[in-house]
């Protein structure tokens, strides 16, 4: 999926007052972006987002420091007729951050085993294909081949398997794969702090995980068997992520899996700015998968 790198290092979005209570059937877990989550309300941050005008949209266009209220305007109805300066800006700031410069990264995709049952993946569960799991000869020879097209940043993929495609296999394979490549990160199930401070002391630069939806009752429609049913804990994951040390946070939401692509966008936004206050030292990333119905 097309993703937007951010900086890490220091804030530059002030969160609006969102009130609002607790999520039934969602077990508190220690102290994380699930205690900032608690306090938004899912509708009233809709209703919010579709009372923006006109004018919150171009105030937001023209400042220089833009708050989450901001990133509200921008996501609102009220902005579709702002596309083309909104493109404009954006451009603005990608040159202005990145100059001429495209970063690419390839997936190495090490198995498709999955022991969870979601609803839109072909990983899942349910699905009657044939599974692999790579060995070391055949990550060797998936890495030469990456490498001989030019690529130095790898991205390590695999369903969630914990038993089969766990920390044992990860300890394995890592040193085979890190040597090769410049940087290394992983889109793998969430895993302990103490398993990715391990994973890091391997080599391991970043990490993606996607929330998929921050609506509970959503991800419970679409989430049906496996340790992936766990809101909280995969909610959680980049809190584990930032304690560990590890550089790179890779957030995203499933657009089009809940029922408001704008409330989870602006959910999003609201996780990304609490861990760049709180893990002030890693750096993020954010991507955008979408889920479109098949034609």
């Amino acid at each position: 999926p097309p993703s937007c790198e951010v900086g890490g290092r220091g804030g530059g979005l002030t969160p609006p007052p969102c009130e609002g209570g607790g999520r039934e059937g969602v077990e508190r877990k220690s102290e994380s972006f699930l205690d900032r989550w608690l306090e938004l309300e899912w509708d009233d941050i809709g209703m919010q987002i579709r009372a923006k005008t006109a004018a919150d949209v171009e105030r937001a266009l023209n400042t220089s420091r833009r708050t989450l209220a901001d990133f509200m305007a921008l996501i609102s109805p009220a902005a579709e007729a702002y596309l083309p300066q909104m493109a404009a800006e954006a451009e603005r700031l990608t040159r202005q951050r990145f100059g001429n410069t495209i970063g690419f990264y390839v997936p190495l995709y090490l198995s498709n085993l999955c022991a969870n049952d979601c609803t839109y993946c072909g990983f899942s569960m349910s699905n009657h294909l044939k599974r692999k799991t790579l060995d070391e000869q055949e990550i060797l020879r998936e890495c030469e081949a990456i490498k001989a097209l030019g690529f130095d940043h790898l991205l390590l993929v695999t369903g969630e398997h914990q038993r089969k495609v766990g920390m044992d296999y990860f300890r394995q394979m890592l040193p085979l794969i890190r040597p090769q490549f410049s940087s290394l990160m992983m889109e793998v199930q969430p895993l302990a702090q103490a398993e990715y401070a391990e994973l890091k002391t391997l080599g391991l630069d970043g990490v993606m995980v996607y929330q998929e939806t921050y609506h509970p009752a959503t991800y419970a429609r679409h989430h049906l068997r496996g340790h992936k049913q766990d809101f909280a804990w995969r909610l959680a994951t980049p809190d584990r992520l930032g304690r560990a040390g590890i550089d790179k946070i890779g957030l995203g939401a499933l657009i089009g899996l809940s029922n408001s692509w704008r409330t989870d966008c602006y959910l999003l936004a609201e996780h990304l700015f609490y861990l760049q206050q709180t893990y002030w030292q890693s750096r993020y990333s954010i991507s955008f998968p979408r889920l479109r119905p098949c034609a």
